[in-house]
Order: structure tokens, then C-alpha cells, then sequence
């Protein structure tokens, strides 16, 4: 019987995952020079932002259905040195979306609720949440100045700055020898700011 129930997941497993592959995507792009700021106003929601070696800023993103999809607006306003990129109207669930934004550049983000996860960006970061995950890659701490996080309920780890520390209002600041600044702040949730080990 077991031996049933287990050759029945694995024929069903491969189906689910090719069923979540299909979901509807679109994409918005726009072009944008490198070394420039990016201002981002993101509504509930998983976010990846992600640095790419193309002068453009390209939002792709997913949602259960193609009626879904279509609520969403996505707008990109650049400007000779800064972009504004808004995401609205988003899905209260299984709404995701990647950001490539060009290797150099600075971000300022303000994600109401959801998860954010920044990759290697390297460039200045302000980036605030209201509720949720906020997941930063700095594989070179080396490089930020001026450093502060806090997390008004929830954990605050930083394997990049030696730093955890859980509970209510936790908070660090540190200078540091580099030419970056980096702001995080999460309301209720966690921060995460990952080294490259």
C-alpha cells in the first residue's frame, strides 16, 4: 500500500511542478543607465531583485491566473539618473516578481508586505518594509560606509556584519571603511543581511 501511495506522488509531483511553471508571466522593460538610483514602490508580494549586466530595468512577474495578472501595474519612469518603478494592484496571494536592474546601482525600495530578497547589487540601499522578509546578499562588507538595520519585532541576523540578535526593537549601526551606505528597516518581521559564507 505504501509502496502505492509513493508511485502515485511521484507521478503526481512531476505535474504540479509543470502546472506552478505555467503560470501566467508578463514582462515590462525599460532602459536605464548604469550608476544610477532606482526608487522602488512595491505592493504585497515575493520579490527578487536581482543585478543585471543590461542597461535596462526589466520587472517580470507571475500570478495564478491570467485575470490576475492583468490587475497588476507595473510602470517604470526613468530619468536621465533616476527611475521611478511602481508595482500596484498586486494579488493578495502567489504574486511574484523579479527585478533586474542594471550591476551599479542604488536602490531605495518601500515593499508594503511580503518578502524581498536583494541580491548583489552593488550600489547605496534603503529599503524598508512594513511586514515580512527582507533578505540582502553583500558578498563585500567591505565596500559599505555607513550601516544600519533594525527590526521592530522579529529577528535581525548579519552574517556579512556579525550581528543577531531577535525580540523587539533590534537594531545595529556601524561604520565601516567602504564608499556605500546601507538602511534596512522591517516593522514586524526579519533581516536578513547575508555574507559570502
Amino acid at each position: 500500500m505504501r509502496r502505492a501511495a509513493l508511485l502515485l506522488l511521484l507521478m503526481i509531483a512531476p505535474v504540479m511542478l509543470h502546472a506552478e511553471d505555467r503560470r501566467p508571466e508578463a514582462t515590462v522593460q525599460k532602459k536605464f543607465v548604469s550608476g544610477g538610483t532606482i526608487r522602488l514602490h512595491l505592493e504585497a508580494g515575493g520579490y527578487t531583485i536581482s543585478p543585471s549586466d543590461s542597461e535596462s530595468i526589466s520587472v517580470t512577474y507571475h500570478a495564478n491566473s491570467e485575470s490576475r495578472l492583468r490587475q497588476v501595474k507595473v510602470d517604470i519612469e526613468p530619468s536621465t539618473s533616476s527611475a521611478e518603478v511602481y508595482v500596484t494592484n498586486t494579488p493578495n496571494n502567489k504574486f511574484e516578481a523579479t527585478i533586474e536592474v542594471p550591476r551599479h546601482s542604488n536602490l531605495w525600495v518601500r515593499l508594503t508586505a511580503g518578502e524581498l530578497d536583494v541580491e548583489a547589487v552593488e550600489g547605496d540601499k534603503n529599503l524598508e518594509l512594513r511586514a515580512g522578509e527582507l533578505q540582502v546578499d553583500i558578498p563585500h562588507p567591505e565596500e559599505y560606509g555607513h550601516r544600519d538595520a533594525s527590526v521592530t519585532m522579529g529577528s535581525l541576523e548579519s552574517t556579512a556584519f556579525d550581528v543577531s540578535t531577535g525580540g523587539m526593537f533590534r537594531s545595529f549601526e556601524q561604520q565601516g571603511p567602504g564608499k556605500y551606505r546601507l538602511h534596512a528597516h522591517v516593522l514586524t518581521g526579519d533581516i536578513d543581511l547575508r555574507g559570502s559564507n
